[in-house]
C-alpha cells in the first residue's frame, strides 16, 4: 500500500531526465521512498536511476523507486533499499549486472567502459547505507551521487579511490558497450 501512495506523490514531481547528483539539495529529494525522502534514504534508487542513464535505457525514477521499495527495501524504508537485495531490479529487467563484495576484487574487474553502482557503509550499524553511480570512461573514474549535498560528479583516476576500503559494502558493474 505504502509504495502507491508514494509512487502517486513521486510521480507529482516529475522526472529528472538527467543524471542526478546531491540527493539532498537535487528536487527529487522530496520523493518519498518507504516512510522518508530520498534527500535521506534514496540513494540506491538514485543510483539505479543513473546506471539506467549511463546504460542508454532510460527509467522513471518513480517507476524505480515503486519496484525497488517492492523487491529491495528495508523494514518500511527506514534505511532505504537492501544492499545485496538491489540486484532484484536488475534480474526482473534481464540486466546482466554482475556483482562483487569484494572491494579489491570489484576494482580489479572495473574496467574501461564498465559503469555501475557501489554501496557504502556511511557509519555504525544503524546508519543508512549510501549508493552511487559508477563509471568508468577512458580510464576516467566518474562518481554520480556521491555525496548526499554534493550537486556535481566526482572523477578520479581510478577506483581504489572511489570508495573508503573499509566501509564497502557490494559493488555492482557490467560493460556498457557488451549490453548496448
Amino acid at each position: 500500500m505504502l509504495e502507491k501512495s508514494n509512487h502517486k506523490h513521486n510521480k507529482t514531481l516529475g522526472d529528472p531526465h538527467a543524471l542526478i547528483n546531491g540527493q539532498a539539495v537535487h528536487r527529487c529529494g522530496r520523493m518519498r521512498f518507504g516512510l522518508r525522502e530520498f534527500s535521506a534514504v534514496g540513494s540506491a534508487v538514485i543510483a539505479v536511476y543513473n546506471l539506467m542513464l549511463l546504460l542508454n535505457r532510460p527509467a522513471v525514477l518513480a517507476d524505480i523507486a515503486r519496484e525497488l521499495y517492492i523487491r529491495a527495501r528495508s523494514p518500511l524504508g527506514l534505511f532505504g533499499a537492501r544492499p545485496l537485495r538491489v540486484f532484484r531490479y536488475f534480474s526482473a529487467h534481464y540486466i546482466p549486472v554482475n556483482l562483487d563484495r569484494d572491494f579489491n576484487s570489484f576494482c580489479e574487474k572495473f574496467k574501461e567502459g564498465y559503469c555501475g553502482i557501489i554501496i557504502c557503509k556511511t557509519g555504525g550499524i544503524f546508519s543508512i547505507p549510501h549508493a552511487a553511480a559508477i563509471e568508468n570512461d577512458n580510464g576516467r573514474i566518474y562518481i554520480y551521487n556521491r555525496f548526499p549535498t554534493a550537486a556535481k560528479r566526482y572523477e578520479f583516476s581510478s577506483a581504489e579511490f572511489a570508495a573508503d576500503k573499509k566501509n564497502f559494502i557490494v559493488g555492482y558493474y557490467i560493460n556498457a558497450a557488451e549490453f548496448n
